[in-house]
Order: structure tokens, then C-alpha cells, then sequence
């Protein structure tokens, strides 16, 4: 099928990472983290939005916080699905940006790299 016939009503116009932190001890040893994402939506006109996503990865050796901000406007011919495709796609777009932040931040030096997994945004909250 052509890709123009497929064309989102969602489009994201800037993501930037406001905030990354990493603290970690001298030697971080493989295991299991725990992860936390929270998502704030402010809507800024008719059908124009700002999402922030701030991720937060716990081990007992590692802690990694992350804000990423993005600025996403809804163009279609009907607006009764918006609010739903709001809260679900705006995350589906901005969460691969931040995985890949996560295992950038983490490949370091006496490190094994985190990659987190990838999340199914039909069932975020």
C-alpha cells in the first residue's frame, strides 16, 4: 500500500530529553531492575498537545532517571477516537526514544548495557 494513504492524524513536532541522570557504584553487576514510566498530557490548544514521559530504572547498584518532553498535534477528518489515541499513541512514539536512551546512558565501562523491553500502550493506564 502507498505510505501516503497510511499517513498518522497524529504527528509529534519536537521530542527532546529535558532530563537524563544515571547514578551508579563503581562495579554494576548483571540482575533485574525495576522500571517506572509516568506520562503527564497537557493539552495547549484544540487538538495540540505536550507528553512527558519520565521513566525511572532501579537497581540496587543503578539508578537512572529519565524526562522526555514532546509536542504532538491531532489532524483528522473525526475527533471522537483523540482522546484514546492520545494516551496510547503519543507513548507508542515516544517510548522507542527512550529505550534507546536507557542503552545509551548504560554502555558504559563495567557495564552490562540495559535494554528495556518494548511495551504494549494499549494497556498503559
Amino acid at each position: 500500500m502507498e505510505l501516503n494513504k497510511m499517513r498518522s492524524d497524529l504527528k509529534m513536532d519536537n521530542l527532546y530529553f529535558r532530563s537524563c541522570s544515571v547514578e551508579r557504584e563503581r562495579e554494576v553487576k548483571n540482575g533485574e531492575c525495576k522500571a517506572n514510566l509516568q506520562r503527564k498530557i497537557i493539552k495547549i490548544c484544540e487538538h495540540e498537545y505536550n507528553v512527558e514521559l519520565n521513566l525511572s530504572v532501579q537497581k540496587s547498584d543503578l539508578s537512572i532517571s529519565i524526562i522526555a518532553e514532546a509536542h504532538f498535534k491531532y489532524e483528522a477528518e473525526t475527533y471522537e477516537k483523540e482522546e484514546n489515541i492520545i494516551k496510547t499513541n503519543t507513548v507508542a512514539i515516544m517510548f522507542p526514544f527512550i529505550r534507546s536512551q536507557v542503552t545509551l546512558l548504560t554502555t558504559q565501562p563495567g557495564m552490562t548495557p540495559i535494554v528495556l523491553p518494548p511495551i504494549n500502550t494499549a494497556k498503559y493506564e
